[in-house]
C-alpha cells in the first residue's frame, strides 16, 4: 500500500467509522488507550504523548490501562494479547515503521518497538572517573588500551522520557502520525513549536495503513550531544527521526580512528602511530594517524575485530581523526601518496582510502557479515583514481552540505562525484552526512530556508542513500539566553521538511509550506509565506545586497503587523526578528561605498602553531615564538605618485577568546630621531608626531579611531554619527617597545559585542566578532615625521594624503 505522510491527504483517509463511535464527544473521554502488562520503553511514551495530547485538544484525558474494559472504545498502542487475538501483526516492520488498522470499536497503532540492551561495558554519566573504568574493563577484553566507544552510551539515553534513542519507535511514530491526521504539529522543540488544535470531539477513524519510509537512518544529532538535548529529544521522536543504530550501529559514525589512538597511554608506548610533523609526532588531542605505519593497521583491524565480536555491531566506523586533512609529514614516502593537483577535495583521496580499503579487506576475512564505513571528508572528498574497486564492506558516508545546491555546478559537481564513488563502492552501501549549522555566531543572520533544495536532493537519494545524518548547531546548554537569539528561529522548517520527507519524498513541499504558514503563523500566514518564499529565492545574496536585506526586513515587518503582539504566532515571527538583527547593521554597511578589494582574515592563536598570545608578557614585542610569521601584512605608500617608503612597516592580527590581538613593527634607522609629541593619553597633539593609526569600522559602527606614539600614549577617538568623541576609550592595552632599528606596538583589544554603545557608549568597540559573513572593515596607517617631512603609509592605499578614507577600508574577517 502506497503510503501518504503528509496531514492533508492523511485526513481525507481519517473517516469516522461511524458517527456514533467516538474517543471523546463534548469533552467527555469515551475510550481507554490499552497497553501490554510489560510494554517497551517507547510503546509507553508513545502512550503518554497519545494521553497527553488529546486531552490538550479536547480537555479529555484518556485512561490508559492494560486490561481492556467491556463496552468501552480502545485504542491498542503497540502489540498486546489483544492485538495478537485480532489477528494484527508488526512482523517485518523495520527502521520504525509502524501500522494502523481500525475496526467496529477499536483502533490500533503499532510499532515493533524493540528495546535497545546495552552491552557491558558502558558509561553511565559524563565523568572522568567513570570513562576510566570503562575503558579499563575493555583493556581487559582487548589486551590493549583502546578507548571504549560505548563510554559515551549515556549520551543516547533520555531520563526524562525514560527511553534511548536507539530503542525502535515504531508505535511512537504511528501515534503521532494519528494526531497529525488530527491538526497536531511539532514544527520546532517545545511548547512554542507545537500546534494542537482544540476539538471537543474525535471520532474513530477507518484506516489500514502500513508505513515505511524511504530512508533507513534518519539521525539529527546536535551540537550539545554530549550534555543532552533536553527538548530536542522529544522533538526528535515526534519528527519520525530515529538513531539508526541497526543500520550503523551505537558509536559515533565518524573519525573511528580516534578510538584506537587517543589514550595517553598508546602515545607513550607507540610514538610511531602518529604523523612525523616538524620532526614530532602530533600526539596533541586525539592524534593524528600516521598511515604508513604497519603497526597503526594491526591496531585498527584488531579494534574493529574487537568492536563486531564483543558488541555485535553491524557496522563499525574506520574513518581518520578529524582535521587530518590539511595536514603535512616530513616522510617523503607520506608525500609521495598526495595528489595536490587534483585540488583541495581531493589532495589526499587516493593516500587516505588507500589505508582505509587496506583495513576494509583484511577486516572481511574475519567478519564477511559486518560493515566499515569511511567518510568522504575534506581533502578526501573525491573518490580515489588508483583503486578500481573499494572492499565489499565498505560502507561510504559521503559529507555534503545541501545548502550550497542552490548553485547548480556545485550541485552537479557533487552529483558527478557520487556517481563516480557509486561505481567503486562494490558494496552499494551509501549514506550522507548534512550540516544546519546557519544558527551559529559567526552565520547568524540571514534567513535562510531551502527546502525545494531539500527536496530536490532526496528525491534524488532516494533508494540509493540507506539514510542520513543531520549535524546541528546548537548554542551551549546553559548559554542560550546570552546569545540574544534562538538557534533554531529559522532553522526548524528546513529541519521539519528534512525530517518529513525522510518518510516519503514525493511530499509537496509547496503544500507543506501552506500548511506551515497557516498552522504556525495564524493570522500572519500570507505575510509569512510571502517572507520565506522571498527568502528561499533571494537568502543567498543577503551578504551582499543591501536591497535584498530591506525587502526581507519589509516582508517580515509586515507579518508582524498582522499577528496580535500578545499571541503564539507573534513570538515565532519575533524570534526571527531576533536572529535576523545582525543584518540590520550588514545592511547599513555594505550600503556604504567600497573602493577596495582588500582583505585580511584574522586567524586564532591556536592555529599559528605558536605560543598563546594570552599567556606572553604585554612588552611590545613582536617576536617570533609568540606572534609566529603568519599573516605579516605590509604597510604600502597611500597613493602612486608618492616616492617609496624609506622604512618599512607591517602588521599582524589574532584572535584568542573575546580578544584581538594586534601586533605592529616599524622600522626605523633613526631611532634618535623618533618624535612622540605627547606622553599623554587623548591628546590630540600626539598625530603631529611619529605614530600608528588603527582605524575600524564595525557591522554595526562606523568608525573608530585608535592613534599610538612611540612613547607608548593613546588617543582613542568614535567618529560615528552620535559618538561620544575623545571622551570615548576603546579598552585596549597596548605596550610599546623600542629596539635598536625598530618600534613595536603589541595590543590587547576586546571584542565588547553588538550591544557595547547601548549598554556604555563611552567604552569599548560595538561590535561582534569579526566573522566573514559579518566582517569589520579597517586600516592601519604609519605616520613618520623627519625634518618637518610626513611619510605616511598604510595597508590599504587610500589615495589621499591621509588615512581617514572610509570606502578604502578593507575588510577584517575571521572565522
Amino acid at each position: 500500500m502506497r503510503h501518504f505522510i503528509h496531514s492533508v491527504l492523511f485526513i481525507a483517509a481519517l473517516n469516522p467509522l461511524q458517527a456514533d463511535t467516538f474517543f471523546v464527544e463534548n469533552g467527555q473521554a469515551l475510550a481507554e488507550i490499552v497497553i501490554a502488562e510489560k510494554p517497551a520503553r517507547m510503546t509507553k511514551l508513545a502512550a503518554k504523548e497519545l494521553q497527553s495530547t488529546l486531552a490538550k485538544m479536547s480537555g479529555a484525558t484518556l485512561p490508559v490501562v492494560t486490561e481492556r474494559s467491556v463496552g468501552k472504545t480502545a485504542i491498542f498502542v503497540g502489540m498486546s494479547r489483544f492485538t495478537g487475538e485480532l489477528g494484527l501483526s508488526t512482523q517485518n516492520l523495520k527502521h520504525g515503521a509502524f501500522r494502523m488498522a481500525s475496526g467496529k470499536d477499536w483502533l490500533a497503532l503499532l510499532g515493533a518497538d524493540k528495546d535497545f540492551v546495552p552491552i557491558e561495558p558502558w558509561g553511565r554519566k559524563r565523568d572522568k572517573n567513570e570513562a576510566a573504568r570503562v575503558n579499563a574493563e575493555w583493556d581487559k577484553i582487548t589486551g590493549e588500551t583502546f578507548w571504549n566507544t560505548a563510554s559515551e552510551l549515556y549520551q543516547l539515553y533520555h531520563p526524562e522520557l525514560d527511553v534511548w534513542m536507539t530503542d525502535d519507535a515504531g508505535t511512537f511514530n504511528a501515534v503521532n502520525e494519528f494526531l497529525r491526521g488530527l491538526g497536531c504539529r511539532w514544527f520546532a522543540p517545545g511548547e512554542i513549536g507545537e500546534v494542537v488544535p482544540k476539538m471537543a470531539t474525535i471520532a474513530l477513524p477507518q484506516v489500514e495503513r502500513t508505513v515505511t519510509p524511504d530512508f533507513g537512518l534518519r539521525r539529527f544529532v546536535y551540537y550539545t550531544q554530549h550534555t543532552g538535548i533536553g527538548e530536542r529529544a522529544l522533538w526528535n521522536l515526534r519528527l519520525g527521526l530515529n538513531f539508526g543504530a541497526d543500520i550503523v550501529g551505537f558509536p559515533q559514525m565518524c573519525h573511528g580512528l580516534k578510538f584506537v589512538i587517543n589514550r595517553e597511554e598508546m602515545k607513550q608506548k607507540h610514538p610511531e602511530l602518529y604523523l612525523l610533523t616538524d620532526g614530532k609526532r602530533v600526539t596533541s588531542g586525539e592524534g593524528m594517524p600516521n598511515l604508513l605505519s604497519p603497526l597503526l593497521f594491526e591496531k585498527q583491524v584488531k579494534q574493529t575485530r574487537a568492536m563486531f565480536d564483543h558488541f555485535q555491531e553491524p557496522m563499525h566506523n574506520i574513518d581518520l581523526t578529524d582535521g587530518y586533512s590539511g595536514r603535512t609529514s616530513d616522510d617523503p614516502a607520506w608525500q609521495a601518496q598526495q595528489t595536490p593537483l587534483r585540488g583541495w577535495a581531493g589532495a589526499m583521496s587516493d593516500h587516505v582510502f588507500g589505508y582505509l580499503n587496506r583495513v576494509a579487506l583484511e577486516v572481511h576475512r574475519s567478519h564477511p557479515e559486518r560493515l566499515v564505513s569511511a567518510l568522504a571528508y575534506g581533502a578526501y572528498t573525491m573518490p580515489p583514481e588508483k583503486i578500481e574497486k573499494l572492499s565489499p564492506n565498505l560502507a561510504l558516508i559521503d559529507v555534503r552540505h545541501r545548502q550550497e545546491f542552490w548553485e547548480e555546478s556545485k550541485w552537479n559537481e557533487r552529483k558527478q562525484w557520487r556517481a563516480e564513488w557509486l561505481k567503486k563502492l562494490s558494496s552499494g552501501k551509501y549514506i550522507t552526512w548534512d550540516f544546519s549549522t546557519n544558527a551559529r555566531p559567526e552565520q547568524a543572520g540571514r534567513p535562510v530556508y531551502y527546502t525545494k533544495q531539500i527536496s530536490r536532493d532526496l528525491r534524488e537519494l532516494k533508494g540509493v542513500s540507506l539514510g542520513e545524518q543531520v549535524e546541528i548547531y546548537a548554542h551551549p546548554a546553559g548559554k542560550e539566553q546570552s546569545f540574544g537569539y534562538h538557534d533554531l528561529a529559522i532553522e526548524h522548517f528546513n529541519l521539519y521538511v528534512t525530517a518529513r520527507l525522510y518518510w516519503d519524498t514525493n511530499q509537496d513541499v509547496e503544500a507543506m509550506l501552506a500548511d506551515y504558514c497557516t498552522s504556525y503563523y495564524g493570522p500572519a500566514a500570507e505575510a509569512m509565506k510571502a517572507f520565506i518564499t522571498h527568502a528561499e529565492a533571494n537568502w543567498m545574496q543577503m551578504s551582499t545586497d543591501a536591497v535584498k536585506i530591506g525587502e526581507s526586513f519589509d516582508l517580515l515587518a509586515k507579518a508582524k503587523a498582522a499577528a496580535d503582539p500578545a499571541s503564539l504566532p507573534s513570538r515565532r515571527i519575533q524570534q526571527i526578528a531576533d536572529t535576523m538583527k545582525p543584518l540590520e547593521a550588514l545592511r547599513v554597511q555594505i550600503s556604504r561605498k567600497r573602493e577596495t578589494d582588500l582583505d585580511y582574515r584574522v586567524l586564532e592563536t591556536v592555529n599559528t602553531g605558536a605560543k598563546p598570545l594570552g599567556s606572553k608578557p604585554l612588552d611590545g614585542k613582536v617576536d617570533q615564538a609568540y606572534w609566529s610569521t603568519v599573516r605579516i601584512a605590509p604597510l604600502i605608500k597611500l597613493r602612486p605618485q608618492d616616492p617609496q617608503p624609506k622604512c618599512n612597516s607591517s602588521f599582524q592580527i589574532q584572535r584568542e577568546g573575546s580578544t584581538l590581538h594586534i601586533g605592529i613593527v616599524c622600522l626605523e634607522p633613526d631611532m634618535k630621531g623618533l618624535q612622540s609629541s605627547t606622553t599623554k593619553n587623548d591628546d590630540p597633539k600626539l598625530r603631529a608626531g611619529d605614530h600608528i593609526t588603527l582605524l575600524i569600522e564595525t557591522s554595526s559602527r562606523s568608525y573608530y579611531e585608535i592613534s599610538i606614539n612611540p612613547a607608548g600614549a593613546v588617543y582613542d577617538l568614535d567618529h560615528a554619527p552620535g559618538g561620544k568623541g575623545v571622551d570615548w576609550t576603546s579598552g585596549a592595552q597596548v605596550a610599546v617597545h623600542r629596539g635598536a632599528d625598530r618600534w613595536s606596538i603589541e595590543m590587547r583589544l576586546p571584542i565588547v559585542g553588538a550591544e557595547a554603545f547601548t549598554l556604555d557608549p563611552t567604552k569599548g568597540i560595538d561590535g561582534a566578532q569579526p566573522k566573514d559573513l559579518f566582517p569589520w572593515h579597517f586600516n592601519v596607517g604609519r605616520t613618520r615625521v623627519r625634518d618637518d617631512k610626513v611619510e605616511r603609509t598604510a595597508f590599504s592605499a587610500t589615495g589621499k594624503d591621509g588615512f581617514h578614507v572610509t570606502e578604502k577600508f578593507a575588510k577584517l574577517w575571521g572565522r
